[in-house]
């Protein structure tokens, strides 16, 4: 699906028109403007994806855009057939996939330096790594599910989050 595409579908989960998005504090386009993209008629600029998705605050599309400006480098939105995203089944999702992530970090000798290991053990490391990566994207997706579910701000959300963890001293 086109970015164009992922923005209407955005658009129209928050009840926004063109016109209301287009109106949004930091969406610098006019109402055709957003029509041409959404159409894909216009190509979508890199540089309006964080305007449109903080005017939008939708947990998906903060999941759709994210793929769309890195690359693989995301974490996809749960929305196949077998995900059931109520809360509950969503907690059960993150229990699950975090003690799998924590069960295959135990196998791994961590003192072991990196220069030493063979392939065997490379492909374990990476196999943590998608297991904390499972781990990951379930967390995220819940978040996003309990924001969608109880009508808080992503957004919002994770700017607090930030600033909590930037106090912590976790990052600079």
């Amino acid at each position: 699906m086109k970015i164009g595409e992922k923005i209407a579908e955005a658009r129209k989960r928050v009840g926004f028109t063109q016109k209301d998005l287009s109106e949004g504090e930091e969406v610098f386009c006019s109402r055709e403007a957003i029509a041409k993209y959404e159409t894909g008629k216009r190509p979508f600029p890199k540089d309006h994806f964080r305007g449109v998705a903080n005017t939008l605050d939708d947990p998906q599309f903060y999941f759709d855009s994210w793929e769309e400006t890195t690359g693989h480098v995301s974490i996809p939105f749960f929305d196949g057939d077998y995900i059931d995203q109520h809360p509950s089944a969503m907690k059960y999702m993150v229990k699950k996939e975090t003690y799998e992530a924590l069960e295959n970090m135990e196998k791994v000798c961590w003192a072991k330096p990196t220069h030493i290991r063979n392939s065997a053990e490379q492909e374990e490391i990476k196999q943590v790594i998608k297991e904390l990566l499972d781990a990951a994207a379930s967390m995220i997706n819940l978040v996003a599910i309990l924001c969608r579910e109880y009508g808080f701000s992503m957004r919002s959300i994770f700017k607090q989050w930030r600033l909590s963890t930037k106090a912590k001293r976790w990052w600079s």
